[in-house]
C-alpha cells in the first residue's frame, strides 16, 4: 500500500485497512446473518413493569427493546416527534464550512479538495440528518461505501438500524455488530461505519438517548388519552338506569343489562313487565382534567427535547415562536458534537489517506449566524463610522447576510439628478419645489474669532456681496472691546480668588448685580432697534 494510503490510530500506529470490504456494504440484515427481528412491537400493551424491564436490559446492554420502543414513539407520539425534528432541523439546516489549517497553498488545497470532493456533494447533504438520530436513541451508525480508486472517497452513506449493533460484554462502551451465533457481537472495522454518540450526559452509551427520559412521559400520556377517549364517548350521554323487582330471575336481570347497554348505541329496547329504566342526566362532568395531563407531558417533553416548554398546540404564533427555537446552547452543543464526530471519523480519515497524516488539519464545523436586529445595528454603525470609526466592508456585508459585488457586476446605488429633459423609465420626478428667496451669507467676523478668518456659516452662494446686516453687524463690533473689558476684567477677579468650581459659581452670584453692563447693554439695544426697524421696513 502506497505511503499516502496509510491511516493511523490514536496512538500512530499504521492501521491495516481492507479495500475490498470498503467498498461494498456489511451490515445487511439477512436470515442466517445479522439479527434482523424488526417486526417485534413494545408499544402496544406497555405497563410501567414492563417499560422498567426494558430500560433496566439497556443499562445492562441489551438494548433491542428499548431502540423498538424508541422507534415506536417517534411514530406514535406526535408532540414528542415535532420537538425532536425541531431540535434535529436546528442543526441539520446549517450549512457546512470547510476552513484550511492555514494559510498555506498546500493546506489550501487539502481545504478545497475536502470541500469539492466531500462536503459539498449530494451524498453528504443528509449524512448529518442520519446521524442526529442518535439524539433520541443515544447513537447512530452510518455505513460509508467508498471508492479507493485514484482517491479514497465516500461515495454514498447508508443509515443503519441501531438494532444491528450491540455492546461488548466487558465495557459495554465498545460497538460490535450483531450477528447471530456470536454471544459477543463482531467487531467494527476501520473506516467502515461513522458512530455518532452526542454528549447529552455522561455515562453507557445505551442510557444516553432522550427516548430514556421520554418514554415514560410517553406512556403515561397514552394513558391518558385512552381514559380521554374512553370518558368522551358517552359524555353528554344520560346515565341509563335499569331497575328490577326482588323476584327477577337472573336471566330476567341479563336481559335487563343488554336492554340498557343497546339504548347507547340503538336508542330502542325491550324489557320484560316489571322492569324499567331511568334516564339520569349527567352533570357536573368536565374533560379538563385530561386535557390538562395532556398539556402537562408535553410541556415536560418541550423541556426535555428542546430546553423550552410550549402550549403543546403551535396554534397561535407565540406558542410557534417557543416551539420552533431550540434553545441556543443546545444547537451550540448539537452542533459542536456533530462537527467532533465528522472530524475525528470522516475528514481526518479522508485527508490522512489522500494526503497523509497532517500536524494540522483543515476544519468542518456549522457556523450558527447570530440574529441581529439590523435597523438598531445599521444606525449605531452609521454614528460610530461618522464620528470616524473605520471598519472592514467585508464585516459589514457577512453581518447583513450579502457577498461582496463581483467585478463588472451591476450595482444598486442611490440615483443621481436627472439632466434636463431626461427621466428614466417607470421613475416619477417629483413636484417642482416653490422657489424661496435665498438667505444672505452669514459670516464670522474676523475681529470676533481672527483665527477663523472671513468664515461663511451658511451661504447658498459664497461669492455674495455683504448686505445690510453684515454691514450693521460690522458697525457694532468697531467698539465692543471698550463695552465688554470692565465685565471680562470683574470676572477674573473674582476667578483669581477661588478655588473651586463652586465658590466661583456662589461668587458670581454675588457679582451679577454689580456688573458694569450698562455701556454694553446699551449698545446691543441700539443696535437691535436699528435691525428691527431696517427688517420691518423691507416687510413694507
Amino acid at each position: 500500500m502506497a505511503d499516502r494510503f496509510r491511516l493511523l490510530d490514536a496512538y500512530g500506529v499504521p492501521v491495516k485497512i481492507d479495500r475490498s470490504a470498503l467498498s461494498r456494504e456489511r451490515a445487511v440484515p439477512e436470515l442466517t446473518g445479522i439479527r434482523h427481528q424488526f417486526d417485534e412491537m413494545m408499544a402496544p400493551g406497555l405497563t410501567p413493569a414492563r417499560l422498567a424491564r426494558a430500560l433496566r436490559d439497556a443499562a445492562l446492554g441489551e438494548v433491542y427493546d428499548f431502540l423498538t420502543l424508541a422507534e415506536e414513539i417517534e411514530e406514535r407520539e406526535p408532540h414528542y416527534r415535532y420537538v425532536l425534528e425541531t431540535r434535529k432541523n436546528a442543526v441539520t439546516a446549517l450549512t457546512a464550512q470547510v476552513d484550511p489549517a492555514s494559510e498555506d497553498q498546500r493546506d489550501v488545497d487539502i481545504a478545497d479538495f475536502l470541500r469539492n470532493e466531500v462536503v459539498e456533494t449530494p451524498a453528504f447533504q443528509t449524512l448529518p440528518d442520519m446521524l442526529m438520530d442518535g439524539l433520541s436513541k443515544g447513537y447512530s451508525h452510518v455505513e460509508p461505501i467508498w471508492e479507493t480508486g485514484s482517491a479514497w472517497i465516500p461515495r454514498r452513506y447508508i443509515w443503519r438500524d441501531p438494532r444491528l449493533f450491540q455492546f461488548d460484554r466487558e465495557t459495554r462502551k465498545e460497538f460490535r455488530l450483531r450477528v447471530q451465533g456470536e454471544t459477543d457481537g463482531v467487531p467494527l472495522g476501520p473506516l467502515q461505519f461513522i458512530t455518532h454518540v452526542p454528549l447529552l450526559k455522561m455515562g453507557l452509551p445505551a442510557r444516553n438517548g432522550l427516548a430514556r427520559v421520554g418514554a415514560w412521559s410517553f406512556m403515561l400520556k397514552s394513558f391518558s388519552m385512552r381514559d380521554w377517549a374512553q370518558f368522551l364517548e358517552i359524555y353528554g350521554m344520560p346515565l341509563r338506569l335499569g331497575k328490577y323487582g326482588p323476584g327477577s330471575s337472573a336471566d330476567d336481570r341479563a336481559v335487563l343489562l343488554a336492554a340498557v347497554r343497546n339504548l347507547g348505541r340503538d336508542a330502542a329496547a325491550i324489557v320484560p313487565e316489571g322492569m324499567t329504566i331511568d334516564f339520569i342526566e349527567a352533570k357536573g362532568f368536565s374533560d379538563k382534567p385530561f386535557e390538562s395531563n395532556v398539556r402537562f407531558i408535553d410541556e415536560q417533553m418541550s423541556k426535555l427535547v428542546i430546553g423550552k416548554p410550549g402550549d403543546g398546540t403551535g396554534a397561535s404564533k407565540a406558542g410557534e415562536e417557543v416551539l420552533d427555537k431550540v434553545r441556543a446552547d443546545i444547537r451550540k452543543s448539537d452542533a459542536r458534537d456533530l462537527q467532533l464526530t465528522l472530524m475525528e471519523q470522516l475528514i481526518r480519515p479522508v485527508v490522512d489517506l489522500n494526503f497523509g497524516p497532517q500536524k494540522a488539519y483543515p476544519k468542518v464545523h456549522f457556523p450558527i449566524p447570530e440574529r441581529k436586529d439590523l435597523q438598531v445595528w445599521s444606525n449605531a454603525l452609521t454614528q460610530l463610522v461618522d464620528r470616524g470609526l473605520e471598519v472592514e466592508q467585508s464585516q459589514v456585508y457577512d453581518i447583513i447576510g450579502l457577498k461582496e459585488p463581483a467585478p463588472g457586476a451591476k450595482l444598486l446605488n442611490i440615483p443621481k439628478p436627472d439632466a434636463p429633459g431626461e427621466q428614466p423609465p417607470g421613475v416619477r420626478r417629483p413636484p417642482p419645489q416653490v422657489p424661496v428667496a435665498k438667505a444672505s451669507a452669514l459670516r464670522i467676523d474676523p475681529r470676533v474669532c481672527p483665527s477663523c478668518g472671513p468664515t461663511l456659516l451658511a451661504a447658498d452662494d459664497p461669492t455674495a456681496e455683504p448686505d445690510e446686516v453684515d454691514e450693521l453687524v460690522a458697525e457694532a463690533l468697531d467698539g465692543w472691546q471698550p463695552d465688554l473689558s470692565p465685565v471680562i476684567a470683574a470676572i477674573r477677579a473674582v476667578a483669581d480668588e477661588v478655588s473651586s468650581y463652586e465658590e466661583f459659581q456662589a461668587a458670581l452670584e454675588k457679582l451679577a448685580p454689580d456688573l458694569p453692563v450698562q455701556r454694553l447693554a446699551r449698545r446691543l439695544g441700539v443696535v437691535a432697534m436699528i435691525g428691527r426697524g431696517r427688517g420691518d421696513a423691507e416687510l413694507d
